[in-house]
């Protein structure tokens, strides 16, 4: 091949991956995830089950959330449904921290348990999900977790 076609192979390459990219993206990935932190989910009203505006807009929505992770199985390797708090602290007992300060995590694949502090991915909706450890205001459909950096 000359430098021309290599050229145009390569520049080809490269506008295909932006698009792949931004389709991905655009279609709820966790490029475009909203940072959610506890004080916004603390807003829900718990008792009667009502958001406020701000916390309605992300029904649904591509979010990410940092807190630690409470597996609700036990499989200590992997694990697809647990639930997320805010602390370390806020580990699970009686009585559990208040619906709003837990979000139940359902994992599309599972994920390595982890002792610290995480990010988590994925769809937020906002349901309450009832556990073992009790109620949780949110449940996250999650697509990945990384450490919290």
């Amino acid at each position: 091949m000359n430098k021309w076609v290599l050229s145009g192979v390569f520049i080809l390459a490269l506008v295909m991956g932006a698009m792949a990219y931004q389709l991905w993206s655009s279609s709820g990935g966790p490029v475009n995830g909203v940072e959610v932190d506890w004080r916004l989910l603390g807003d829900m009203d718990y008792i009667t089950g009502k958001a406020t505006s701000e916390l309605n807009a992300l029904n649904g929505k591509a979010v990410k959330i940092p807190g630690f992770m409470v597996p609700l199985e036990d499989n200590q390797r992997d694990v697809v449904e647990f639930l997320l708090v805010p602390s370390a602290q806020a580990c699970i007992h009686v009585p559990p921290p208040p619906p709003n300060q837990m979000v139940y995590v359902k994992m599309k694949k599972g994920v390595e348990v982890a002792m610290g502090p995480i990010w988590v991915y994925g769809t937020l909706n906002l349901v309450t999900k009832k556990s073992m450890y009790g109620d949780a205001s949110f449940e996250l459909i999650g697509d990945f977790v990384e450490p919290y950096r």
